[in-house]
């Protein structure tokens, strides 16, 4: 497989923070059928496929789709779509992931509704992204990140039909380390062993520290949505 994206290949590494995401979505992905746009290298994917009864995954780059081809070419439960959304055409899922996709974006409530009208009927719209303006660092603008989110910002957003089930904020160490220590904040492209020592050592103390602040700050923003 060819080199695509250092910031990708670099956060790659962070497993525990993928398995922490997941533990707070996964009872909604169980033999479900999944699409998941934006899915750069792969990593999440991995993860998805495990509970999910197939998984579609999206993403508009040509290499990168091509890499994903090439990453999941023996597991039969993934069919990798290059382009957008509207590729799709008329197919519906119980469940769509955008994980550090929407921030990506300008015009996010339009790209909301029309990730909404992909999903069936009682199914959900699962969102993380990064949280807080005032965290938004070299890192972001590097990137191509818009702009961080609060739960403000999603509660103004047009979904039509569909509600906000849960909102909740993940990472709260994460959280402390840039508003103290400035920890990222001015690295254009944080190496892997920045990347390790905040997955291995910080995430699992994060873990503990969520559910003491009762999940109320963080480093990112878990927004599940259900479609009416």
């Amino acid at each position: 497989m060819k080199y695509i994206g250092e910031e990708l290949e670099n956060f790659s590494i962070a497993r525990f923070w993928r398995c922490y995401v997941m533990s707070k979505v996964n009872y909604l992905l169980k033999d479900k059928k999944i699409l998941e746009v934006g899915a750069g290298t792969g990593s999440f994917s991995e993860l998805i496929v495990k509970n999910s009864q197939h998984l579609t995954v999206l993403e508009p780059d040509e290499n990168f789709a091509e890499f994903l081809r090439e990453k999941f070419t023996d597991n039969q439960k993934i069919k990798v779509v290059n382009g957008s959304i509207n590729k799709l055409e008329n197919e519906l899922f119980d469940a769509i992931i955008h994980f550090q996709v929407l921030e990506h974006i300008e015009d996010d409530n339009k790209k909301l509704l029309e990730n909404l009208s992909f999903l069936k009927n009682k199914g959900y719209l699962i969102i993380c992204v990064p949280s807080f303006m005032s965290l938004y660092s070299n890192f972001d603008k590097s990137i191509g990140h818009f702009r961080r989110y609060e739960k403000k910002d999603f509660k103004k957003f047009d979904l039509g039909a569909a509600k906000i089930e849960k909102i909740f904020y993940l990472d709260s160490i994460g959280y402390l380390l840039y508003r103290l220590f400035k920890i990222f904040i001015n690295s254009d492209k944080p190496n892997k062993t920045m990347i390790f020592i905040w997955d291995r050592i910080f995430i699992p103390l994060s873990f503990m520290l969520d559910k003491i602040v009762l999940h109320k700050f963080g480093k990112n923003l878990m927004v599940i949505i259900k479609k009416n």
